[in-house]
């Protein structure tokens, strides 16, 4: 009997251990990731297990997956498929009737990414693409789960039918990104815990919250602060504290700044920065960090100093739990108008 299954993970939790630790060189694994840094992490990940790559493990990224194993294979010769358009689909084609086929592949035979889920639908392929992955695969990994969004997610809940074991992964307050949205379909999935857990329930999909439900990353002081201010439940591995610190002096936070070492996190513009940064949402996946300065942008640093963090906008507040999940060491909090 083929098994289904969810688990929600929390940041730092060891999800793709958890993954490569139920490879075999027996039986036939997709593992399909957003990313292509995630899917290359994974790659390393199989490799420093086996000491190479299996031919019975393939990794895809989505978009990949789906164009190269969904697609292409049933549509090749049809549209004279060039490729995937990584870029979003040109505005004007958001108006095209969903009966013409320039919605979803350009003239010059390219396919738009954040319609392919919708391309399947439009082609009747689900059926074919499910006798398909039953005959090349035994178990079918998702990882990073929650970015699945629009007709993606229906796309995959729909896959999940095929005769293969399913086992997704992912933390649903890292939702920072979504493979797709189209209007009105999944528009608010990631809206509300109970009723994304729902989705699953209803395609008998078993719900796993406690097997990843602490983090190896993060220390009791990071975890606390985020389960209490965020309203993000974590917990952690680590016995040892940390320190978090409010960084008011401008000299104090010039050596910061100076210090390599400590990662600086911004709400946006990071290419911009004349120092070592990046986003909150994209450092995503990053588990390289000591100590970090999360640097909090006008709207942010007024809830911090509120004690009110729990009422950033949802996608805001996902990229802060990124940001504060980074960290290892001590965290360093920082009003970005100190910057100035």
């Amino acid at each position: 009997m083929v098994d289904k299954k969810l688990i929600l993970a929390v940041a730092g939790s060891g999800k793709t251990t958890n993954l490569i630790d139920k490879l075999n060189l027996t039986e036939r694994f997709y593992l399909v990731t957003y990313t292509i840094t995630n899917a290359s992490l994974i790659r390393l990940r199989i490799i420093k297990k086996f000491g190479y790559l299996p031919n019975n493990i393939k990794v895809f990224t989505y978009f990949n997956f789906l164009y190269s194993f969904c697609i292409k294979p049933f549509l090749f010769y049809k549209y004279n498929l060039k490729g995937v358009f990584l870029e979003n689909s040109p505005e004007p084609t958001n108006y095209f009737k969903n009966s013409n086929i320039r919605k979803y592949i350009s003239k010059s035979g390219y396919a738009y990414h954040n319609r392919l889920g919708k391309l399947i639908e439009h082609e009747n392929l689900i059926e074919d693409i499910k006798l398909r992955l039953e005959k090349f695969c035994d178990h079918f990994y998702y990882d990073e789960v929650q970015d699945l969004g629009g007709h993606d997610f229906n796309f995959i809940m729909e896959l999940s039918k095929s005769n293969v074991n399913f086992l997704f992964v992912g933390d649903f307050y890292q939702q920072t990104y979504v493979t797709s949205f189209d209007r009105n379909v999944n528009g608010t999935l990631h809206k509300d815990y109970d009723k994304y857990l729902k989705r699953y329930e209803d395609f008998n999909i078993s719900i796993d919250l406690e097997t990843l439900s602490n983090s190896w990353r993060c220390s009791p002081t990071i975890c606390n602060y985020i389960s209490e201010n965020l309203g993000i439940l974590i917990g952690s591995h680590r016995t040892d504290p940390t320190e978090i610190i409010l960084i008011e002096d401008k000299e104090k936070l010039s050596s910061i700044i100076k210090d390599n070492s400590i990662i600086k996190l911004v709400y946006n513009n990071a290419n911009k920065r004349d120092f070592r940064a990046k986003n909150w949402g994209e450092c995503k996946g990053e588990d390289d960090y000591i100590d970090t300065c999360i640097i909090m942008n006008a709207t942010t640093f007024k809830l911090y100093k509120k004690d009110d963090l729990n009422n950033l906008a949802n996608r805001t507040k996902n990229k802060l739990y990124v940001a504060f999940s980074r960290t290892r060491g001590n965290c360093y909090l920082v009003d970005e108008k100190l910057l100035k």
